[in-house]
C-alpha cells in the first residue's frame, strides 16, 4: 500500500512508522497502516486495537480521530507519560472514555491510582476562548463501560458525561490558565458536559481536566498511548505537538 502524506516507513522501532511527524509504534496485537483517511490502528487478534505516539521533549500535543461514540461494547483508554529534567520517566495521568450505564451516555473517566486526586479543575472551551471554569469537581467511583478485564489496580472514576461522538485527544505540560499535565477531550460540534452533581456546562468543543493537589516533576511528555479496548480499529486522521 503507497504512504499516504505524512507518513514514512523508516522509524526505528519494530513495527513503527512516523505519522504527522510523530513516530507511532504499535500496541500489543496491533498493526499500523496507511489509508486515505489517515493512520488505520488495527487489531489482528480480535480483542484491542492500541498505538503509542513518541513524543520526547513535548509540551503539548493533539490526535484527531475519525469520530467515536462511545458504546456499551467498547473504551478507549489514554495514558499519558511524561519525562522529568533528569530523564525518569513519570506516569502522569490515566483517562477512559466509555460508555456510562448510569448515565446513558458517554463518559470520562479519570484514574486515581496514578496520582490520588480526588477533585479536579473542569475547563470548558469554545473555538479556543474559556467559556467556563469549575473548580473541586469530585468524580464518582464507577467502572467505565467496555468488556471485562480492566487492570486490578486501577481506580476509575466518572468525571463527566457527554453526548454524541467524541473526535481528539488533547494534552499539555504547561497551559494558559496555569495547567501542569492537563488531558482534554474535543467535540465535533459544542455540546454540554454534564457533571456528577447532574448540573450541565455551556455547549463546549474542548474540555480539559487538571487534577487538584498534585505536583508533578515533569517537565515535558515523553509518550501518550491511545487502546481501544474491545475495538477492531480505529483511525488517526492527523497528529500535533507542541513544539
Amino acid at each position: 500500500m503507497a504512504a499516504s502524506p505524512g507518513i514514512a516507513r523508516d522509524a526505528t522501532g519494530d513495527g513503527c512508522t512516523w505519522f504527522s511527524g510523530v513516530e507511532s509504534c504499535p500496541l500489543d496485537a496491533s498493526q499500523l497502516s496507511a489509508t486515505n483517511e489517515g493512520l488505520l490502528v488495527k487489531s489482528v487478534d480480535g480483542k484491542q486495537a492500541g498505538v503509542s505516539l513518541h513524543l520526547e521533549g513535548a509540551t503539548g500535543w493533539d490526535a484527531w480521530l475519525s469520530p467515536l461514540e462511545p458504546d456499551a461494547n467498547s473504551r478507549m483508554l489514554l495514558t499519558f507519560i511524561g519525562a522529568q529534567p533528569d530523564g525518569t520517566s513519570e506516569l502522569l495521568e490515566r483517562v477512559a472514555v466509555a460508555h456510562s450505564k448510569a448515565e446513558s451516555q458517554g463518559a470520562i473517566y479519570v484514574d486515581a491510582s496514578v496520582h490520588g486526586a480526588s477533585t479536579y479543575t473542569v475547563r470548558g472551551y469554545v473555538g479556543g476562548q474559556l467559556a467556563f471554569e469549575r473548580f473541586g469537581v469530585a468524580p464518582v467511583p464507577e467502572s467505565p463501560g467496555g468488556p471485562a478485564g480492566l487492570a486490578s489496580n486501577t481506580q476509575f472514576a466518572r468525571l463527566v458525561a457527554f453526548p454524541g461522538k467524541w473526535g481528539s485527544g488533547h494534552g499539555v505540560i504547561a497551559g494558559p490558565n496555569g495547567e501542569t499535565c492537563t488531558p482534554g477531550l474535543d467535540f465535533p460540534f459544542p455540546r454540554p458536559v454534564r457533571f456528577p452533581d447532574r448540573t450541565l456546562s455551556a455547549a463546549v468543543d474542548l474540555v480539559t481536566f487538571q487534577p487538584e493537589g498534585v505536583n508533578s516533576k515533569a517537565s515535558a511528555l515523553r509518550e501518550v498511548s491511545l487502546q481501544g479496548e474491545g475495538m477492531q480499529s480505529f483511525t488517526l486522521q492527523k497528529v500535533a505537538r507542541t513544539p
